[in-house]
């Protein structure tokens, strides 16, 4: 183990007492062990730390640190604060990774030293990337185009080395509720030297309506209109200073179009992708239908 890289995954908590067991006994029987799992209660009003005591119990790796409730992006700068791997993860609290995740992220990390690992994702409704082999990201048009960073931003995609994010003051926005993710993972992926694709390290997304920033309505409350628009010009500006805005604008582009012209002027058109078509009127977007395949 002494050569063995640590990795720190970091769990926000608010009220997951009916999922927080699966996220841990996914985390706990990992075929890799050299694990420090931190959980971040954020208030929870429910049994979350109690369970989670019970296995801290049993299980050293464990850490548990509680907070006034102030939201997941300062849960999660309390657990990067005090994270002691050299690389580290952010995990939702009612999501799970597949038994060899981090085995898989701790040798691409061995084997390429990357800022930023970039893993796959089971959530059937989103066109996540998937990936062949272990390849090394260094330009910007790879970085985000092979990752789909202009696309999906959740934070835990990914895995990032402790001291690049340390080297670049890369914390989460504690003003921004549900968007938080956003910022700090354009950022960090635009800021990166190195981006890792890592095949088959696959996260599990369970996403339930108590998921930490997934409720709308909520994140409408919460925000400050101002917060959000300070924080996109911020991170325009970082676009526009390392050559990325043209890549993190880019759209998808679609497996099949297919046109209803009447008089060779176009009507009605679809846009075909992997998981989803787009319909438009007259060239209006007026929905999206997602296709969930039958595993």
């Amino acid at each position: 183990m002494k050569n063995e890289i640590l990795i720190s995954t970091i769990i926000p908590m608010y009220n997951a007492e009916k999922f927080i067991s699966k996220c841990l006994e996914h985390l706990i029987h990992q075929t890799y062990k050299n694990l420090e799992i931190i959980i971040v209660d954020d208030g929870s009003t429910d049994n979350s730390v109690l369970k989670c005591e019970n296995y801290a119990k049993k299980d050293s790796r464990i850490k548990i640190i509680k907070q006034n409730n102030a939201g997941p992006a300062a849960a999660s700068n309390a657990g990067l604060k005090i994270a002691k791997g050299e690389y580290v993860h952010f995990h939702d609290h009612d999501d799970f990774v597949n038994l060899d995740y981090f085995e898989k992220m701790a040798a691409a990390a061995n084997l390429t030293g990357a800022d930023i690992l970039c893993g796959e994702v089971n959530q059937p409704e989103y066109n996540f990337p998937t990936f062949n082999a272990i390849e090394i990201c260094t330009s910007m048009k790879d970085k985000i185009l092979k990752t789909k960073a202009n696309k999906f931003n959740p934070a835990w995609r990914y895995v990032y080395k402790k001291s690049f994010l340390n080297e670049n003051n890369l914390i989460f926005n504690s003003k921004l509720f549900g968007a938080q993710d956003l910022f700090f993972t354009k950022t960090a992926v635009v800021l990166a030297e190195t981006i890792a694709t890592v095949p088959a390290a696959v996260y599990n997304v369970v996403n339930t309506e108590t998921a930490l920033g997934k409720s709308k309505e909520l994140i409408k409350q919460r925000n400050n209109q101002k917060d959000i628009y300070n924080a996109e010009n911020s991170l325009r500006d970082i676009f526009v200073k390392y050559n990325a805005l043209e890549f993190m604008e880019m759209e998808d582009q679609p497996i099949l179009i297919e046109t209803l012209k009447i008089f060779n002027f176009p009507i009605i058109k679809k846009s075909i992708f992997k998981n989803k078509i787009r319909y438009y009127l007259f060239g209006i977007n007026i929905g999206t239908k997602h296709i969930i395949k039958n595993e």
